[in-house]
């Protein structure tokens, strides 16, 4: 806080007080020459200012300038270089194309594929192709190519005119080889001295590739530094390249405003202004052929040295001027300056949050009076804070028991019911938050359960929970098939929704057969406990998440249900429950948890549910939780046998 607003704020405080020290200061002569002094020290600084202002940006052209022609001249010595390059790669090819054609015709036997691999490892080639004077590959290295025909391809048929010149050689521009298009050939075509037809040889050409890489133009807007936190862009033919091999930093976007710009309309080798990143900017462009190299250099960082100059010249003038009042300066610092400055670091602490320090200046009256002003402030704005926090958690209880409400919580939830146990539990991370889970029988024999998580935490959340409890239920009754449940739940939820969305597990099973129909909807896969009494992940086909896309497709899975087996959901919550140590829970150790709980085919729903929470609770051992905790844990007993 400043010393202004101390003197802003002291009238408002205590506008009733008298600002008069013990003892008196001489007010008229420390404001004429306060304000003489501020008049100098505002004019020599105003003429400095203006004077570096105009170095900074001749030396800021300069440095621009300079590399701008030093980008230029790498760019074409690596063009150069790729053309130096490519030549000799392509002269090479030729030769080995001609090497292979001889070995050939020196070679009575007629070519197979493995004479030609052993030819390709002799002259060292990749690719090797033998083709007649149809145009057809008779015997190739690698084979997949043997029996294609080379006019069915531009850059194959291109080798064709040497049936037609036997004097031709033909060696083709860098391209994708026909069996690996990740890979860059050199490839060349003679022809052929035993027989007609013609000879095609493949090189892989790393060299040249990386030759062309570097010869790219974009790849100077990542890898060439101006200054600190300059930038260089490159236009070619008005169209301003990006390069995406660069890191995070050298493949920045430039402003709307900037790439909008006509390159045309740039003053060049000329200093103009222009906005980059959102931060404004002392430009230059320059024209090398068809590109436009532009460099754009921070105004804060070039005028950096600026601000310590000017601050030099005004230490010195300070020093010149306020050398003849030592005496009254010291006076003022004692009575007030420090004062303040002890008021400033209390006001620091409190605005920090510490509303327990007091402020406790009694060098004069004023300050006394400003002092207890200013704790009685203090501790009113501590009053209200109280308040405030009393009536939020408060709001907060009532969310948490809405919320509460809004979920199952009776157990067993249906005790005329022999066919299944069934039991589920939310912990959520605050007072309220976004897991759900809910169950519920669409009709007389088929029970719909789910467990989702909405993304976040907190009274978003939980209202976006309620949301999609109330529409999973209401669709659910309907009658609807499960996978159109899931569909017009996302429908709903994705209107109007920009940020949030949810991950869920559905199933609908028929207690009277024991099959189960599912839906994933980028939730965690479920355990499910097999006949031999171990447990399993489920690993559906995994549809998109709720929410996010209107007209998304779901497709649902089935599976029969034995007596004994058992289900179990859970949130991501239980999965990325961390340690002390950051570690987190895993699947492994639900899974153990899960096993050990429900060692026995009758262990209730409740027993499961209870042993996977007290396994993340030790596990987490006191370590605070960063998301909610959510299970459901279902048992299939069998149908219900029918009395005689």
């Amino acid at each position: 806080m400043s010393t202004s607003f101390v003197r802003a704020l002291l009238p408002r405080l205590l506008p009733d007080a008298r600002f008069e020290t013990t003892r008196p200061l001489r007010k008229t002569f420390f404001l004429w020459t306060s304000a003489l002094t501020a008049a100098a020290i505002f004019a020599s600084t105003l003429v400095s200012f203006f004077f570096e202002t105009r170095s900074a940006k001749r030396e800021a052209a300069q440095t621009i300038r300079a590399k701008l022609l030093e980008a230029e001249t790498q760019a074409e010595r690596a063009r150069e270089n790729l053309a130096t390059i490519e030549l000799y790669e392509r002269r090479a090819s030729v030769c080995r194309a001609r090497s292979a054609a001889e070995i050939l015709r020196l070679d009575a036997t007629p070519p197979d594929a493995r004479r030609l691999e052993e030819l390709a490892r002799f002259l060292n080639l990749d690719e090797i192709d033998v083709v007649d004077e149809n145009g057809i590959c008779v015997a190739s290295w690698p084979p997949e190519t043997r029996g294609f025909d080379y006019s069915q391809m531009p850059e194959t048929a291109d080798f064709l005119r040497v049936l037609d010149d036997p004097t031709l050689e033909i060696s083709q521009p860098l391209r994708p080889s026909a069996t690996d298009a990740e890979q860059m050939f050199q490839y060349s075509a003679v022809a052929r001295r035993d027989a007609p037809g013609l000879v095609e040889v493949g090189l892989l050409s790393a060299r040249a590739e990386q030759a062309r890489a570097l010869a790219n133009l974009a790849r100077f807007i990542g890898s060439f530094r101006l200054g600190k936190n300059g930038r260089l862009f490159v236009f070619q033919n008005g169209v301003l390249l990006r390069d995406e091999t660069a890191s995070v930093d050298g493949a920045k976007t430039p402003d709307a405003d900037f790439l909008a710009a006509d390159v045309d309309a740039f003053p060049l080798d000329a200093i103009f202004d222009a906005k980059v990143d959102g931060a404004s900017c002392f430009a230059l462009a320059r024209k090398s052929g068809d590109c436009v190299f532009v460099g754009a250099l921070p105004k804060n960082e070039i005028f950096a040295q600026r601000r310590s100059t000017l601050v030099l010249i005004f230490v010195a003038n300070a020093l010149l001027f306020f050398g003849l009042f030592a005496v009254v300066s010291l006076l003022t610092r004692r009575l007030v300056v420090d004062g303040v400055l002890a008021i400033n670091r209390s006001l620091a602490k409190i605005v920090d949050g510490d509303l327990g320090e007091r402020v406790d200046v009694a060098t004069t009256r004023e300050f006394l009076e400003l002092s207890n002003g200013l704790n009685a402030t203090v501790d009113a704005l501590q009053g209200a804070i109280d308040e405030v926090k009393r009536r939020v958690e408060k709001e907060l209880e009532l969310a948490r028991r809405i919320q509460t409400a809004a979920l199952p919580s009776v157990f067993p939830p249906f005790p005329e019911r022999r066919e299944f146990d069934i039991y589920a539990e939310n912990r959520p991370m605050t007072s309220v938050g976004g897991d759900m889970f809910d169950y519920f029988f669409v009709d007389e024999n088929r029970l719909f359960f789910y467990v989702a998580d909405v993304s976040g935490h907190g009274v978003p959340a939980a209202l976006f929970m309620m949301k999609t409890t109330a529409l999973v239920k209401n669709l659910a009754l309907s009658g609807l098939p499960l996978p159109q449940v899931v569909a017009q739940t996302n429908r709903y939820l994705a209107e109007n929704n920009d940020a949030t969305f949810v991950t869920a597990f559905f199933c609908l099973v028929d207690v009277a057969t024991g099959r189960l129909e599912y839906v994933d909807a980028g939730h965690n896969p479920p355990f499910l406990r097999e006949p031999n009494g171990r447990f399993r992940e489920i690993a559906p086909q995994i549809c998109l998440l709720l929410g996010v896309v209107d007209d998304a497709e779901f497709e649902s899975a089935t599976l029969d249900l034995a007596p004994g087996a058992a289900l179990v959901l859970f949130t991501d919550g239980v999965t990325e429950a961390a340690s002390a140590s950051s570690e987190q829970f895993g699947v492994e150790r639900a899974l153990a948890a899960a096993e050990k709980a429900a060692a026995t085919p009758d262990a209730s729903a409740a027993k499961i549910v209870d042993a996977l929470f007290a396994a993340v609770e030790n596990f987490a051992d006191g370590a605070e939780r960063s998301d909610d905790v959510t299970a459901l844990a279902f048992r299939y007993d069998g149908p219900k046998v029918k009395q005689a």
